[in-house]
């Protein structure tokens, strides 16, 4: 029989569902995970791991919101994934994982999504037929449309007046 302390001490796996980008080569998985009350004490208790060999992934940890008794309610996760090595991830948390690998200033690669568990795969474009949209385009040479100019000329103006007045009492 499992105790209720060994239980509260293990910890827990989530599948990673990744769709992988078209182009080949490296890039960035991120995504937003929700942790339970209590599940996730710290930043370097949460670990990405590959799902058949369990090697730890490099990871990015962003605390987003706690909960009230301190433990990190919802974190930006990043870890980096290669679209020519396609590999299933697990996402490992509870007390006793201790994240060895990890970084904070990520490269400059594309990012794609990833989603844990149950989650609701997210959209990353929204199109919305919103109808007519009218735009008018106005090339009249008005003054209104150079006010700006005014006070650039008036301070040249100052300037060059007040540098003669110097020059001749010298």
């Amino acid at each position: 029989m499992i105790s209720f302390p060994a239980l509260l001490l293990s910890g827990q796996e989530i599948p990673v569902r990744l769709d992988y980008p078209s182009f080949p080569g490296d890039f960035y998985a991120s995504g937003n995970v929700s942790f339970p009350p209590g599940g996730l004490p710290s930043e370097y208790n949460v670990i990405v791991k590959t799902a058949e060999s369990a090697r730890e992934i490099p990871s990015g940890v962003k605390i987003l919101k706690l909960w009230p008794d301190g433990s990190i309610q919802s974190a930006e996760i990043t870890f980096p994934a290669n679209s020519k090595i396609k590999e299933e991830y697990v996402l490992a948390y509870g007390n006793e994982i201790k994240r060895k690998k990890s970084f904070t200033e990520a490269a400059v690669l594309p990012a794609v999504s990833f989603f844990i568990g149950g989650a609701p795969k997210r959209t990353e474009k929204v199109d919305m037929d919103v109808g007519q949209i009218n735009v008018r385009v106005d090339k009249s040479p008005n003054l209104y449309y150079y006010w700006h100019l005014l006070p650039i000329i008036l301070l040249i103006y100052f300037t060059c007046y007040r540098s003669r007045k110097t020059k001749k009492t010298l």
